[in-house]
C-alpha cells in the first residue's frame, strides 16, 4: 500500500467515527480537519524521513481527497511556517499524530477526530487566522 493509500484509509476510517460528516462549508469544521490531518502527515513523513515539500504534497492531496478546500491547506501551511500555530491547534495536530501512530495496532480508528470535534467545533472564526 502506497503513503497516500495508507493516509485515505485513516482518514475514511476517522472519518466514519464521526456522528455526522463535518461541514465543510463550516469555518471551525474546515479548520479541525485541517490541523487533524496535519499531525497526521506529519508523523507519517517524519517516520519516512521526507522533507518539507513531500510532506506539503500528501498532505494536500489528503485534504483533497477529503474534500478541505485548498484555502485551508494553504491556511494551515502557511500558519505552520509562520510558527503562527494556537494552542488549541497545536492540541489537534497531537491528537491527529497519536491517532495516526496507532493505527496499525487500531485499524478501527481511534476517534481522535470525534474527539476534536465535540471539544472544538465552536472555537474557531475566520476572522482568528491569516
Amino acid at each position: 500500500m502506497t503513503i497516500i493509500d495508507t493516509l485515505k484509509q485513516w482518514a475514511d476510517t476517522e472519518m466514519r467515527l464521526l456522528d455526522q460528516r463535518p461541514d465543510l462549508n463550516n469555518y471551525s469544521h474546515s479548520i479541525i480537519l485541517s490541523w487533524y490531518f496535519f499531525g497526521s502527515c506529519d508523523i507519517c513523513t517524519q517516520a519516512m524521513d521526507l522533507d518539507d515539500n513531500e510532506f506539503q504534497y500528501f498532505y494536500k492531496k489528503l485534504l483533497t481527497y477529503i474534500g478541505v478546500s485548498n484555502e485551508h491547506a494553504e491556511r494551515t501551511i502557511t500558519s505552520w511556517m509562520l510558527d503562527k500555530i494556537s494552542e488549541e491547534e497545536y492540541f489537534i495536530i497531537n491528537q491527529g499524530a497519536h491517532g495516526f501512530k496507532d493505527f496499525e495496532k487500531k485499524p478501527d480508528g481511534v476517534g481522535g477526530l470525534k474527539f476534536c470535534f465535540s471539544e472544538l467545533s465552536d472555537k474557531f472564526s475566520p476572522k482568528e487566522k491569516i
